[in-house]
């Protein structure tokens, strides 16, 4: 008789709901329509047909639109503006945090930099602490700027450690349910094309052109991701190609199953970051086999795992997927199509004019007038005169690939998309946007993002659940994401997302 009444009660007992969050970095609007037929009936990670989604920002980088995702703002509310900036006289990545050290390494991380609640820290404080907010990531910046600093946990591979991990303001030590040293996997793997006669369809060209790959993978397939040794070298090559999708997964698995989420008679948020295909897509561009073997490995990859979700959890479990950010295609790539209106800004060759016209404008400067040219800002050495920003601004609007140049005192009176990537302190002195198809040229890429146009700021957006469905609207905007998730939680978005969900009731 008590078992059966335990039984019944069992029976009887909520089981929570799971939502889950994809981001995956790189991922363009573009890519899920030309790569359609591949991806089979089912769409994108099973997840049907996309729709348009949009950056109104003029720096698109990872840190800042996974922080625009969670927070429903943007950077000039949210603060994170670059995925490194300017604080207290350095120049330091976003995340870095002496706080916060990071398990078994030297490095000290934290979501600290955001000024403002994901739509995380919102679930916790919306329920007292009681739903359980998850952030698995290869990078870190994504894991963290999607948790928020309330998150149970924040997981990324650690390059200095070559496994994933997080920092002690999370939680002290790995849990037991972490798989330990993923690397040995790869050790000796060898990156081979995945499709190889599709692939060799959509981009005949066996060698990318304007290919820049590091960590000594070789221009062309086969890739040699391992070659025998544990070393540094294959942890930062892992983070930067298909093996960082199998173990973020892997871990986003074991976090599910020995956290219970989604079976706690809670709702509880998974927040998954894909990073691979940004990592091949800065080192061979955007039309390389490269990265359409990235982009086909990350859907094969997602949609097993989200079919296993969709098996445990039936109508309990809801998914949004999206992107940080796209990716333009580089000079090589469009002379071979010949399109001719694109081009590269040389960073240092800009940086050495500016220098000069401040040297012979004002006096010369033994350490150089410009600090950083980095996320589309230019910052300089303090102290400065006025007439330093005029000279400077000059030399930046004579440059053909520049399309506009506003100094931090003209921000307030710039159009939104302007505002919306600038916060005072950390934004630098002058930011700058780049004419479309036009990429700020840094050593070792391919090809790079960051501007507001639509190669880097249109991206899909999906969503999956029993409950809700995609509005008809024609384009969605990234402000959307924040109050879509908390729409599937049931719970109130963060502070400052103020945009209206993307979904509504069938």
């Amino acid at each position: 008789m008590i078992a059966s009444l335990l039984l019944a009660a069992a029976a009887a007992a909520p089981q929570g709901r799971l939502v889950v969050l994809v981001v995956v970095d790189q991922l363009r609007y573009q890519d899920v329509l030309w790569l359609a037929p591949e991806l089979g009936p089912k769409g994108f990670a099973g997840l049907g047909r996309a729709a348009p989604l949009r950056y109104d920002t003029a720096v698109t980088e990872t840190a800042v639109d996974h922080a625009v995702l969670a927070t429903g703002a943007y950077a000039d509310l949210n603060g994170v503006v670059a995925n490194s900036f300017w604080q207290n006289g350095r120049f330091a990545p976003a995340v870095d945090d002496p706080a916060c050290p990071v398990w078994g390494a030297k490095a000290a991380k934290s979501a600290a930099a955001l000024r403002i609640p994901t739509v995380g820290d919102a679930l916790k404080l919306n329920t007292n602490g009681a739903s359980r907010v998850v952030s698995i990531s290869v990078k870190d910046r994504s894991a963290l700027f999607l948790a928020g600093p309330s998150a149970d946990l924040a997981l990324w591979w650690e390059t200095e450690t070559g496994e994933m991990a997080s920092s002690v303001c999370y939680a002290p030590a790995a849990p037991a349910w972490l798989p330990l040293h993923p690397a040995e996997a790869y050790r000796s793997w060898m990156w081979t094309m995945s499709r190889p006669d599709a692939i060799a369809r959509l981009v005949p060209q066996a060698r990318a052109p304007g290919a820049a790959p590091g960590y000594d993978l070789g221009a062309e397939f086969p890739h040699p991701v391992g070659q025998g040794k544990l070393d540094a070298r294959l942890y930062r090559a892992i983070a930067a190609t298909p093996p960082g999708t199998t173990i973020a997964l892997r871990a986003a698995r074991a976090a599910v199953s020995a956290m219970k989420l989604g079976d706690a008679g809670k709702t509880d948020l998974l927040l998954v970051a894909i990073a691979a295909v940004d990592g091949v897509g800065h080192s061979y561009g955007a039309l390389s086999r490269e990265r359409v073997d990235a982009l086909l490995r990350a859907h094969d990859e997602l949609s097993a795992f989200l079919d296993e979700l969709r098996g445990r959890f039936g109508r309990r479990l809801s998914i949004v997927l999206t992107a940080d950010h796209g990716l333009t295609t580089n000079l090589e790539e469009e002379k071979g199509l010949r399109v001719s209106q694109g081009g590269t800004v040389a960073v240092e060759e800009v940086i050495a004019r500016v220098n000069q016209a401040l040297d012979q404008g004002i006096e010369p400067r033994k350490d150089g007038w410009v600090a950083s040219l980095d996320a589309n800002a230019l910052t300089l050495r303090e102290p400065f005169p006025p007439k330093a920003i005029d000279l400077a601004a000059g030399v930046l609007r004579r440059e053909p690939g520049i399309y506009r140049v506003i100094p931090a005192a003209e921000i307030d009176h710039a159009e939104p998309f302007i505002r919306h990537a600038f916060f005072p302190g950390r934004s630098g002195h002058l930011l700058l946007v780049v004419r479309p198809l036009w990429s700020l040229k840094r050593h070792g890429y391919a090809a790079d993002h960051g501007s507001p146009w639509n190669d880097d700021a249109l991206v899909p957006l999906y969503v999956q659940s029993s409950d809700f469905r995609l509005r008809r609207d024609p384009l969605f905007r990234a402000t959307q994401v924040a109050p879509t998730v908390a729409a599937l939680l049931e719970t109130a978005p963060p502070s400052a997302a103020l945009d209206a969900a993307a979904v509504e009731r069938p």
